[in-house]
């Protein structure tokens, strides 16, 4: 079963974060030679992480306790401030600078609006996962809970990175069984998606206009054009296919739902 719809966001930062966390335990266990590798990129990394955009200062100040209900159940504060740091950094990493480019605020309403939608939608996937009654593997909860482990040093390590994110154990095989719910339904909902070739030829075409759209600003800097691999072209089309089928199945779902969002506009 493919991981890659372990889509919830807290989910996904989790998993994220913890393994980070492991890494680092890793990272200390190698050898002298290792190590003097690992701290050279380290260095070189930090340089260039200089010259990158710093992300924006998160303001929660405005952001109640209870950001959205949905159906009944509560989104939290917490889980809102996960999401909405996420969706900043990933802005910051494009270049962005909401502090320099929104002056009047509007940018960061608008981003904290999409923010709260999107985790209404992740929401009513899950419970529509639970409302059809959707089953997740206790061998694919394991592997994914020991791979997790398995980034860190001993057990200790790995409790400590849990607890820093607000995490039991438990709480994190609920959010993993949650998780591979949502990823059923979604192969449900997307199970008669087929890809033409003649999608796969346009999607080729597009891809290389956009490679010599970016090698004509690069001039003689400009890296070498790939010819795209149709397999891995297909799988990009058939997935935004079934990302277009997900929000279809959000916005059917939000018509029939109680949703309430708590934030001011």
């Amino acid at each position: 079963m493919s991981k890659k719809w372990l889509l919830t966001a807290s989910m996904a930062i989790s998993l994220s974060v913890i393994a980070a966390c492991g890494g680092e335990s890793e990272e200390e266990a190698g050898s002298d030679e290792e190590q003097q590798q690992e701290e050279s990129a380290e260095s070189e990394g930090q340089e260039a992480e200089q010259e990158q955009p710093q992300a924006p200062e998160v303001n929660l100040d405005d952001v109640p306790d209870v950001v959205a209900e949905v159906n009944g159940e509560e989104i939290t504060k917490d889980e809102f401030e996960s999401a909405y740091t996420t969706t900043l950094s990933m802005f910051s990493m494009q270049g962005m600078n909401l502090e320099e480019q929104d002056e009047n605020g509007e940018m960061e309403a608008e981003l904290k609006a999409s923010t709260a939608e999107q985790l209404v939608g992740q929401r009513l996937l899950v419970q529509e996962a639970e409302n059809r009654d959707y089953e997740a593997d206790a061998d694919e909860v394991d592997e994914i809970l020991n791979q997790q482990k398995d980034q860190f040093e001993n057990d200790e390590d790995y409790q400590a990175a849990l607890e820093e994110q607000g995490f039991t154990e438990d709480d994190f095989r609920a959010q993993i069984e949650e998780s591979l719910r949502v990823e059923q339904l979604i192969e449900e909902e997307s199970q008669d998606i087929e890809v033409s070739e003649d999608e796969i030829d346009e999607q080729i075409v597009a891809m290389e206009e956009q490679q010599a759209a970016v090698a004509e600003q690069a001039g003689e800097d400009a890296p070498e054009a790939q010819t795209p691999e149709r397999d891995q072209v297909e799988e990009e089309v058939r997935s935004q296919k079934e990302n277009e089928r997900v929000q279809e199945l959000v916005t059917e779902l939000r018509d029939d739902a109680d949703v309430t969002i708590n934030l001011d506009n």
